[in-house]
């Protein structure tokens, strides 16, 4: 698993928090920036550049065969693409990145509810996103929602709600994951929450 940034809360932004779970060929091919330039697209981007690349993902995906499920993936592993990959990703990887990134998201819930017993009410997540990403002054979060044509409320509770979702669950996952593994390192509690999750895709 390459990335999984979908437990930290980060704006659910920046990185999309696809949390990609990419094939070997497609990761092979994929080069990312260096730490130094992704560091200055954090720290020298403005709510006008966000918006470009928001803007430019949302027109690509229009283009692209994707349901109405998927294409908030595809619009992710673009905006990630444009923001993080040195490699310019083929229609045909924007696809399988995003539909396994979507795959990904599914087992990881579904391990969490089948073998730790921990589920989330929608009253849980909607409190989560009211005390943290609906007062959110970021300009990546303002701009991706401005992209779309949501205001933030909307794009916090509706099309990034999946996102928030699993940082509850990650919340109720640590204790669980600190019990079994006799761990409390959050990375090492990471680590081997992925381990499991990756696992858990090899049979599928």
């Amino acid at each position: 698993m390459r990335t999984n940034n979908l437990f930290i809360l980060f704006a659910a932004v920046i990185v999309i928090l696809t949390g990609c779970q990419s094939s070997a060929n497609t990761v092979e091919e994929i080069q990312m920036k260096s730490e130094e330039e992704q560091q200055q697209i954090l720290d020298g981007y403005t709510y006008e550049d966000y918006k470009k690349v928001f803007e430019e993902s949302v027109s690509e995906t229009d283009s692209l065969e994707a349901d109405a499920q998927l294409k908030k993936w595809v619009i992710r592993t673009l905006a990630q693409e444009k923001l993080y990959y040195e490699t310019d990703l083929t229609d045909k990887q924007v696809i399988e990145i995003s539909k396994e990134a979507m795959q990904e998201d599914q087992v990881w819930k579904t391990i969490a509810k089948d073998e730790y017993g921990v589920s989330v009410t929608e009253e849980e997540i909607d409190t989560f996103i009211e005390q943290g990403p609906d007062t959110s002054e970021l300009p990546q979060h303002l701009a991706y929602a401005d992209a779309l044509d949501l205001s933030l409320e909307e794009l916090n509770h509706n099309f990034d709600r999946d996102i928030y979702e699993r940082n509850v669950i990650w919340l109720k996952l640590i204790p669980e994951l600190k019990k079994k593994y006799d761990i409390t390192k959050n990375n090492e509690l990471v680590e081997k929450y992925e381990e499991e999750v990756e696992a858990k895709l090899e049979g599928i």
